[in-house]
């Protein structure tokens, strides 16, 4: 008997089909009373108006932050495009003064077209004293926009500046002195402009609508004596929803992510002595939170009375609903929820199969297949991942043989000649030069070299290039020895400098010139420049350039085309060079990499 029984149960937890089983469960539940079936589901109901609403109100928290992103990332773009602007760069050049009045008047008209008044409330450009001609001459009258630094160097947020090494800051009204918060705005957008030893130029400040910002917060804050509000890393209070609130709820910015460990959950907490469901969610490109607080009351107020009423209810069939709901819950929810949770861990890009036991119902078939599924995905990823390394490195290397041949002829002539000449020992000198050129070009199919290793490349190609010109080309390395360890790809430097040598030294009528490469760290970036004193590019040409197909009697290109996309191919899209030149004067080639030592 007790067999059978045991059977019977196996049966119905794995090999019942889901549908019979549904079919069970609901004529057992339609057996009891109607009103002991309604008090049941009560019961339920309140435990799903709770987590919904805290569902919804964690969905509206992201959507608000978002809306304020964006807002922030609109006001930064705002910012750059005036900071970009051709004129501005000229109006903070000294060297270059802004006499057009009609120009540096297209420019504020510019900037003051960003004034929208429902987001965007002013727009000031605060100009070091060294600038004092822009803001007192009579002939230039924009004192509405370009301002002395004096007039703020007393606010807080120019104190920020002073003391710390930011380049940007987003300033609550705690940050603005009188005169702003009155005439120009509650909250401020502000870039500092420095000049290469640091020193302050500029200050571009774009004030925005503290209301729009509490528009965003007030329109997803529904519940009675619930509050949101947005506060900075030095605790200063940004906008909320209700002041009187806020001061009950506030908590310190630092205290914040040890308080709430999971920015996709509600923590219940008690403040003030009231407890309550709190979240916050970090703004991103800002250094501001957002959090949002729930008195646990004004969820259950309209609830609890009723509540009360049916939990007896519920106590009466717990008894009886237990045992149908324990194998219900094994049979479906457990391994449904097992299957929910490892489909879950797929997002986090982890495809781990499951060793729960099958069955023969619809879930034991769902995890069968589940299990096949990521199998074959795996299987399927592993030969992509494959592939596309194999890919990558055969792209790689056909760019870098792109080498040109007819440096190998030329350098080979010169030899003939020099031999034919009886210099013998200048014959060796280039020979050795050239085994060494062509040994580390081929470098053992490394893809990638040190920073010293590309260095002693292109200089070997400039000692050969010199026996060839009679030292007409000046070629200087100026790159810091602590940089010399970092890798980058190879056969950068060397295509760049015979461009400069064939394209710029020697299309000037004198045939000598001078080739600087130079290098720095830029916030783990390695920046480095090449520069010579060439015929320079006309504008026309730098647009086209890297195209790879250049309308120039003198090449197409190719050779910066193919690094470029060398670098963008090893490293990402945002990686590459940046051509500046004038026509006659010079050539300057910008490459910026990420900085990785070598093993």
């Amino acid at each position: 008997m007790l067999n059978i029984i045991k059977n019977l149960i196996g049966y119905y937890t794995y090999d019942l089909k889901l549908k019979n089983k549904l079919i069970i469960s609901h004529l057992i539940l339609t057996l009891l009373p109607m009103i002991i079936i309604s008090a049941f589901l009560y019961s339920h109901l309140l435990n799903i108006i709770v987590t919904n609403t805290k569902t919804s109100e964690l969905s509206m928290s992201r959507e608000t932050a978002t809306n304020i992103e964006n807002t922030i990332k609109e006001i930064h773009n705002i910012s750059n495009k005036i900071i970009q602007h051709e004129m501005f760069q000229q109006l903070l050049d000294l060297e270059v003064p802004v006499d057009d009045a009609y120009l540096l008047d297209s420019f504020i008209d510019t900037v003051e077209s960003k004034i929208d008044w429902f987001l965007i409330t002013d727009i000031k450009i605060y100009l070091n004293l060294q600038y004092e001609a822009y803001y007192t001459s009579p002939q230039l009258p924009y004192q509405d926009v370009l301002q002395p630094i004096s007039t703020i160097q007393n606010s807080y947020w120019h104190g920020i500046f002073a003391s710390t090494d930011q380049k940007t800051l987003l300033c609550p009204t705690l940050y603005l002195t009188s005169y702003e918060k009155e005439h120009l705005g509650l909250l401020s957008y502000t870039r500092k402009i420095s000049d290469s030893h640091g020193n302050e130029l500029a200050y571009v400040t774009i004030y925005f609508n503290k209301t729009y910002i509490s528009s965003l917060l007030n329109k997803y804050t529904t519940l009675p004596r619930s509050a949101k509000y947005i506060i900075d890393n030095r605790n200063a209070l940004v906008t909320e929803t209700n002041k009187s609130l806020v001061g009950e709820y506030f908590i310190y910015y630092e205290n914040i992510p040890e308080l709430i460990p999971d920015t996709n959950k509600f923590v219940t907490k008690k403040i003030s002595s009231i407890n309550c469901y709190i979240s916050y969610k970090e703004i991103i490109g800002t250094n501001w939170y957002m959090v949002s607080v729930i008195p646990v009351n004004s969820i259950w107020s309209e609830n609890k009375t009723l509540f009360i009423a049916f939990i007896i209810s519920y106590i009466v069939v717990l008894i009886f609903s237990f045992i149908v709901s324990l194998q219900l819950s094994n049979s479906i929810v457990k391994r449904l929820s097992n299957v929910i949770d490892i489909m879950n861990s797929v997002k986090a890009g982890k495809l781990i199969p499951m060793d729960t036991p099958y069955g023969q119902d619809e879930v034991g078939d769902l995890i069968e297949s589940y299990n096949y599924m990521i199998e074959e995905i795996n299987k399927l990823s592993a030969y992509h991942i494959k592939a596309s390394n194999e890919l990558r490195t055969a792209e790689l290397k056909a760019l870098q043989a792109q080498i040109n041949p007819h440096f190998l002829y030329n350098t080979l002539d010169m030899m003939n000649w020099l031999s034919l000449s009886g210099r013998n020992q200048e014959v060796s000198a280039s020979i050795q030069a050239l085994s060494k050129f062509y040994k580390m070009t081929l470098s053992k199919g490394n893809v990638v070299v040190t920073i010293k290793e590309e260095l002693e490349h292109v200089s070997l190609y400039m000692q050969l290039q010199n026996m060839r010109y009679n030292n007409r080309i000046h070629f200087i390395i100026d790159v810091p020895d602590q940089l010399l360890d970092y890798t980058m790809p190879k056969i950068i430097f060397q295509p760049l400098v015979e461009n400069a040598i064939q394209h710029g030294i020697l299309a000037k009528a004198s045939k000598e010139g001078n080739i600087v490469i130079t290098g720095w760290m830029e916030n783990q970036v390695l920046v480095f420049l090449i520069s010579d004193d060439g015929i320079g590019m006309p504008g026309e040409l730098l647009e086209q350039i890297f195209s790879g197909n250049v309308d120039s009697p003198s090449g197409s290109g190719i050779a910066i085309y193919n690094i470029h996309n060398r670098l963008q191919l090893f490293y990402d899209k945002e990686i590459g060079l940046t051509y500046r030149s004038k026509e006659g004067e010079y050539t300057e080639v910008e490459i910026r990499i990420p900085a990785i030592k070598g093993e």
